[in-house]
């Protein structure tokens, strides 16, 4: 698709003999023998070649969550003012969604929260029902209820919070079929939603709401789990002081601080290393007899960082005292790690582990928790150290003992030692336990750490990564975006624009639109990127135009005018060509659009792209041609040696009430230089110029000279140069030099020309020589300087 000439390949310009002067800073072109090889018979069995060949690669289809096609097809409807898919279709697509991301352990992305809220909203709707018509019924909304609080998010946005509360007004007006659940226990759930998306502020004020109703209050009191869960939102989200009214308006109101909001309060303080509020929310009584297990986590760590280990021992000794649980003595092990003490000491400690029924054992599950310990000092020996006293007790390793290492190799950069355990890992797949299913969101996490680290090797080892990525396929793991990113871009840079598009394919149409957005950034950065070929480049926006149809109008704009830059305007018009045909008007080019497209073709003339460009633009409603885009116009045409279609274009201008500007006039200037005795209209329009006594600037006298020039008047374009300074106030430059050498048409004008100049103006001219030098077509001398041209 390359530009004029090169659409069809190179051709060899052969130059006469007597070359102008200018031919020593030209690279001649020679005639190169070709040796031709030597004709051999080779008898091919054609047939069978094709019969037995390989087929191609098949472009993978992109995948979409069950039903999710269906709610969009109905979005889309709705928006082009179209009729809607059937209740019972939509209905059935809401559950299959539900149902699906159930099924994966997938959360609803904030992009599906926000359709899916508008489609319950649709549903719900009295005036779209009646009795014929088939409504959601209450498992279909516990579904999404379950959906949004069971499952760990991977976004917490307001189209969840939104979500949530529509959920809780369908539930409240009764529009569904089926049993319903107390409004107190709908209740709950709302509050419990909208601590958990990034609205704990106003969950707090329900809570406040509604402490004094008696059937809200065994919610609120009871067992406190409702404020708890409002407690951590506020913590997650860093409102420090609605946290703190929230402790104080519970204390005064009948729920005491616990073991769970202490809990709370010490983690947010102690991973904020904020030393006396950590203290003080430890030191303050609860209403149970011990703490719970993440507390005295969360002081080990807080102690280790601040160097309070004195100050944290006597803590851990207290809890050894009280014979407690096993989980106890588990984090009381870890506990002699982080506060500095050896492996030694912990083996010891093992011995003495014991609770109101007797002796306890290390298991496993010990040496997994000392093991992160081991991650989170950063500490390999003391990993492996844990491994052989796991083994000396005769502790094999389990699934989740290999996600650990495999953490622990990842920290360390170790992907050799890294690949090993994960083999381990996908070996005994430990998330398959059910009572560790949070083991799954943890290997998400490390999987897609350990591909984009292999992605950031040079070179990348693509067998290693394609094998991972058919493993994460089996199990069904939606990959983060970044790391998706960053592997399509070491695929694109590898020539592998199959496995690109696979990828995609995949993960892409199950992202949101924040996250596609991370992705996007990726191909656009690598297709600016003035390293990248431009072959990649182009491949590279192919792939992204089959699957992100939602680039923005201003991505696309860059593209296209980097691809200009790219001196390609064939793929720029190819970028143009589908912002005018996407079916979303929002995206289609605007007038700018077309200006900075017909300004790219001035520089580097296409004339296929142009007439597609100017073809839409007859046939665009939305767009009021104005003097700038008719200036854009004739600068595209001329530079595609279009002259007489350029000066139709003048007489449009000249027409209009607007008028022409001072660039219409560089351009018809320039149209005119290129137009054969196209001298007499310049020098009309001049005369009209002087007769307005307008103040010219330097560009649109150059043009003029360049005008006067292109018809051969070499004596006439002196004077012009020599009284220049009389109509625009300043001294020919070496632009102005420039314009009028390359436009005479002769090398004879041309060597005159220069003799002249080099003696008139020999500063301007010496400043000519650090350009290069080029033979046009008719082996005429071009002086190389950047006369950029804007309408």
């Amino acid at each position: 698709m390359r530009a004029n000439l090169a659409r069809h390949g190179r051709r060899l310009l052969v130059f006469r003999a007597s070359a102008p002067s200018c031919a020593a800073f030209a690279a001649p072109a020679r005639r190169v023998p070709i040796t031709r090889p030597v004709a051999r018979r080779t008898f091919e069995r054609t047939f069978f070649n094709a019969l037995f060949q390989k087929p191609p690669r098949e472009v993978r289809q992109p995948e979409y969550e069950p039903g999710w096609m269906h709610i969009m097809v109905w979005r889309s409807r709705m928006l082009d003012n179209l009729r809607p898919p059937p209740r019972r279709e939509l209905i059935e697509a809401w559950k299959k969604l539900m149902q699906a991301k159930l099924k994966r352990r997938i959360p609803l992305n904030s992009t599906q929260a926000l359709q899916c809220r508008r489609l319950l909203q649709y549903l719900a709707e009295p005036t779209n029902t009646d009795q014929q018509t088939k409504t959601l019924s209450s498992a279909d909304l516990s579904m999404a209820r379950q959906v949004l609080l069971d499952i760990e998010p991977h976004e917490r946005s307001k189209n969840h919070a939104d979500l949530a509360r529509t959920l809780h007004a369908v539930w409240s007006a009764g529009s569904f079929t089926g049993k319903a659940r107390a409004p107190e226990v709908q209740w709950s759930y709302l509050v419990r939603s909208l601590a958990r998306y990034g609205e704990a502020k106003d969950a707090v004020q329900m809570i406040y709401s509604k402490w004094s109703e008696p059937a809200y209050r065994e919610y609120l009191v009871k067992d406190g789990k409702l404020v708890e869960a409002v407690a951590y939102g506020l913590a997650r989200e860093g409102r420090e002081q609605e946290l703190l009214d929230l402790i104080e308006y519970a204390e005064m109101h009948g729920l005491s601080y616990n073991a769970g909001l202490q809990a709370i309060m010490v983690t947010f303080y102690a991973d904020q290393d904020r030393i006396p509020e950590t203290k003080q929310w430890l030191a303050k009584p609860i209403a149970q007899s011990q703490n719970r297990v993440e507390v005295y986590q969360s002081v080990a760590s807080f102690a280790r960082r601040n160097e309070l280990q004195d100050w944290a021992m006597p803590i851990f000794l207290e809890l050894g005292q009280s014979q407690p649980k096993k989980k106890y003595w588990d984090v009381l092990l870890q506990a002699i790690l982080l506060v500095g003490r050896g492996l030694g000491e912990v083996e010891a400690m093992m011995a003495h582990m014991v609770d109101r029924n007797g002796e306890l054992s290390p298991d496993i599950g010990t040496l997994n928790g000392l093991l992160r310990i081991a991650v989170e000092v950063e500490d390999a020996t003391l990993a492996d150290e844990i491994l052989a006293l796991g083994a000396e007790r005769g502790l094999a390793p389990n699934g989740e003992t290999y996600l650990i290492l495999l953490r622990m190799r990842l920290a360390a950069g170790n992907l050799s030692a890294a690949q090993s355990a994960h083999e381990q890992v996908r070996h005994l797949e430990p998330w398959a336990n059910e009572s560790k299913t949070e083991l799954f969101d943890e290997y998400r996490e490390l999987i897609s750490k350990y591909l984009t680290l292999l992605a950031r090797q040079s070179p990348p080892d693509f067998k290693l990564i394609l094998s991972l990525l058919d493993g994460v396929e089996e199990v069904q793991i939606l990959l983060d975006p970044e790391t998706v990113a960053a592997l399509c871009v070491r695929f694109l840079e590898n020539d592998q624009h199959f496995d690109a598009m696979d990828l995609l394919a995949v993960h892409s149409f199950l992202y949101s639109e924040a996250q596609r957005e991370v992705v996007q950034n990726a191909f656009i950065s690598f297709c600016l990127d003035s390293g990248t070929s431009t072959s990649r480049a182009w491949g590279g926006y192919q792939i992204l135009q089959q699957f992100f149809q939602d680039t923005s109008f201003e991505r696309r704009t860059k593209l296209m005018e980097a691809f200009f830059e790219r001196k390609r305007p064939d793929m720029a018009s190819h970028v143009f060509g589908h912002m005018r045909q996407h079916r979303n008007k929002d995206y289609h080019p605007r007038l700018e659009t077309y200006i900075t497209c017909l300004e790219g073709f001035a520089r580097y003339p296409d004339a296929e792209g142009l007439a597609m460009v100017h073809n839409m633009l007859k046939m665009d409603t939305t767009v009021q041609p104005n003097t700038k885009l008719y200036t854009a116009m004739m600068l595209a045409y001329t530079a595609s040696d279009q002259p007489l279609t350029a000066l139709d274009f003048w007489n449009e201008v000249t027409q209009s009430l607007e008028g022409p500007s001072y660039a219409t006039l560089e351009a018809v200037f320039w149209a005119l230089e290129k137009k054969p005795g196209g001298d007499r209209k310049a020098r009309e329009i001049w005369e009209r110029i002087e007769r307005m006594d307008l103040e010219v600037p330097a560009t649109v006298y150059n043009a003029y000279i360049g005008a006067v020039a292109g018809s051969g008047n070499e004596k006439e374009v002196r004077g012009l140069i020599m009284n220049m300074a009389s109509y625009v106030g300043a001294e020919p430059d070496a632009m102005t030099l420039a314009v009028a050498h390359n436009a005479l048409p002769g090398q004879e004008l041309q060597a005159n020309f220069r003799d002249w100049a080099k003696k008139k103006y020999r500063d301007a001219w010496a400043e000519l020589d650090r350009y290069g030098r080029r033979l046009n077509e008719f082996s005429l001398c071009q002086i190389k300087i950047n006369r950029v041209m804007k309408a």
